[in-house]
């Protein structure tokens, strides 16, 4: 398979990158974080065929050229994987407006940045995007008021393009994972909700949806209790905003 990350200098696009890479995939690599995306491709180029390029994926037209450089290199394309983003936590009342903005512009314009990237190359192929949500894409959580927002979008995002993008044999599997154990989670300490769950390991993230992938699954929820918040949202919302207030808080607030 030939296969974009991005968002893989760190952590749950790196292990996506490793995980790829074990299985003999050609890979074509995506970060803002030059040091640490060569020190990825470096440690990958003995495994198998490994392109890198630095990019914000804020930025539509860096998305655009690396993609289109990643594909010629890789002799076309089957999956993109994406992955960048980043968590913004605080007391909404608190963040300065370009900070909440920031958020927005690299999860949610982001993620529509690489899927207008990689679409012409995905049509060619009949291949398949997948875009990590969160569970704060199924219900929004205090004090992560901006990722909450820009999650929500992501996922409204992949509903509007699966339908879009099957006309021409492309496929979008929205993932929903709960807590990851990557570097994303150093910001906790600002949102109390992230601290109440255990985190899982980003490994188990992969794996599953490398399997929704190769199945064409809309979506998948990891662990798969995350269905159950899904549910809890649509039928009992004011459950979620009691749990919400009573542990995504701080006594400040």
């Amino acid at each position: 398979m030939r296969v974009i990350v991005t968002g893989a200098a760190s952590g749950i696009g790196r292990c996506f990158a490793e995980t790829l890479a074990g299985r003999g995939d050609r890979l074509g690599l995506i970060d803002v974080a030059a040091g640490p995306l060569e020190s990825v491709r470096k440690a990958l180029d003995a495994v198998t065929t490994v392109q890198a390029r630095v990019a914000d994926v804020a930025d539509g037209r860096q998305v655009s050229q690396a993609v289109d450089e990643l594909a010629g290199e890789l002799g076309g394309l089957d999956w993109a994987i994406h992955c960048a983003a980043i968590l913004g936590p605080g007391r909404f009342a608190d963040q300065r407006p370009g900070d909440f903005e920031r958020v927005i512009r690299v999860n949610l314009l982001g993620t529509a940045n690489v899927a207008r990237a990689v679409f012409p190359h995905l049509r060619v192929s009949g291949g398949a995007l997948a875009c990590l949500a969160s569970t704060a894409a199924v219900h929004g959580w205090p004090r992560m008021s901006a990722y909450s927002a820009s999650k929500f979008g992501v996922s409204g995002l992949c509903d509007a393009l699966r339908a879009e993008f099957a006309r021409a044999g492309v496929g979008v599997t929205a993932v929903y994972p709960l807590l990851i154990d990557t570097p994303l989670l150093a910001g906790k300490n600002q949102a109390p909700i992230l601290a109440r769950g255990k985190a899982i390991a980003p490994a188990a993230v992969v794996r599953k949806t490398i399997k929704a992938l190769e199945r064409r699954r809309a979506r998948v929820y990891v662990p798969a209790r995350v269905w159950v918040i899904a549910a809890a949202h649509a039928l009992f919302p004011s459950l979620l905003d009691a749990y919400g207030r009573r542990y995504g808080l701080t006594p400040d607030d």
